[in-house]
């Protein structure tokens, strides 16, 4: 799924292609293994994930001292969502009728015959559409915006190899920020009945995590671009990150603490932005090594959340959304028990996450009228969770 530059803390560094690079040949002279996390995989940076980004969580670095299970309470659980896909037309797609409305049919909709549609037929326009309706912009600004923004990928021809351009960015962090909400019917300025459903109130919640919240977020490791072909693969220190021993950390202390995360499950060049809600551990041993080091080779599971469909009417927590991977390591343990590094271990060395971020969830109200708006509804059609 689409990742923005302005987003993607991971690459926020300038050149981090040529990073990679250096630290690839780096590697590759000495010849050897990358000790302790390495670089981008300090795993405290991941303390101020989420609602701990004004108060970042003292994290136990202590394998002996920090659970070996943990899941988020009900009340804490993401959200499952489509990521509104950009070959479809983003969240100007109408998902009931399954349409995308392009500039000519905007031309149609003027203020006079939309007040002379019926409610079930302002019910089946795109969540762009209904914002724009929210605030009575019948110039429909907000929804040409989404036609600009997905313009690249609409098409067949353009579509090719864009299917996973969306906006998970959005909606991972989105579903773990906000509460998921029910149907909701209001009234804009001239009187037009506007009924949201759960998945347009959720579009437009995740598309304001994803193209509008300006809070400054945290990450672990650094997205990998190296082909799972390139026969020199393992060299380079972004595909085999995030380490193992990172991973574990921030799972054990964030998970148990309420706070989930935001992990691209796949290695390769593609982004698949998953919310994390829990993670169990089986230690298979655990082997004293020189200098009162120890290494604990464990089965890692990690629970996420798959995309739904959009739907009017809200999912909950429903079981056929929530997937796990299963993964193999090596924990580096130093002579005080705190995990200092780790290594992937057999099939878990080619399938592994790529990286693990979050972002603070931002004040709707700051950014004009019009998500002001939709922050009073949002909160209208969460009042009881």
């Amino acid at each position: 799924m689409y990742w923005r530059n302005k987003i993607n803390k991971i690459n926020k560094i300038s050149g981090v292609v040529t990073t990679s690079l250096l630290l690839f040949v780096l590697f590759t002279i000495n010849n050897i293994s990358m000790a302790g996390f390495g670089e981008h995989n300090d795993p405290d940076e991941m303390s101020k994930a989420g609602k701990f980004a004004d108060k970042p969580l003292k994290f136990s670095h202590k394998f002996d001292s920090l659970p070996l299970s943990a899941k988020l309470r009900d009340k804490n659980m993401p959200w499952s969502e489509t990521y509104w896909p950009s070959v479809e037309g983003g969240i100007r797609y109408r998902f009931q009728t399954k349409k995308a409305p392009n500039r000519w049919d905007l031309l149609f909709q003027t203020k006079d015959k939309l007040k002379k549609m019926s409610p079930d037929e302002i019910a089946k326009l795109s969540p762009a559409e209904k914002f724009d309706l929210l605030s009575a912009d019948y110039s429909f600004s907000f929804t040409k915006e989404e036609i600009d923004r997905t313009k690249g990928a609409c098409g067949f021809l353009r579509g090719l190899g864009k299917g996973w351009w969306g906006l998970c960015h959005g909606w991972a962090p989105a579903s773990l920020q906000y509460p998921e909400p029910d149907c909701v019917t209001v009234s804009n300025p001239d009187g037009i009945q506007i009924k949201f459903g759960s998945s347009d109130l959720k579009a437009l919640a995740l598309y304001f995590a994803a193209e509008v919240n300006e809070r400054e977020g945290c990450y672990c490791g650094v997205r990998c671009e190296v082909s799972p072909l390139n026969p020199f693969k393992r060299n380079d220190p972004s595909y085999m990150d995030i380490n193992p021993g990172s991973l574990f950390i921030v799972l054990a202390n964030l998970i148990p603490n309420g706070q989930g995360f935001v992990m691209d499950r796949t290695i390769d060049a593609p982004i698949w932005n998953q919310p994390v809600f829990g993670y169990s551990t089986k230690v298979v041993s655990d082997k004293k090594v020189s200098d009162g080091r120890r290494e604990v080779e464990i089965g890692l599971t990690v629970n996420w959340l798959i995309e739904f469909p959009a739907n009017m009417q809200p999912y909950g927590n429903h079981p056929s959304a929530q997937k796990k991977s299963e993964y193999t390591a090596i924990l580096e343990i130093d002579k005080n028990g705190n995990i200092d590094g780790g290594r992937w271990t057999g099939s878990s060395i080619d399938e592994h996450p790529d990286f693990i971020w979050m972002n603070p969830a931002d004040d709707m109200c700051k950014h004009g009228p019009k998500w002001t708006a939709l922050d009073k509804v949002y909160k209208q059609a969460t009042k009881n969770k």
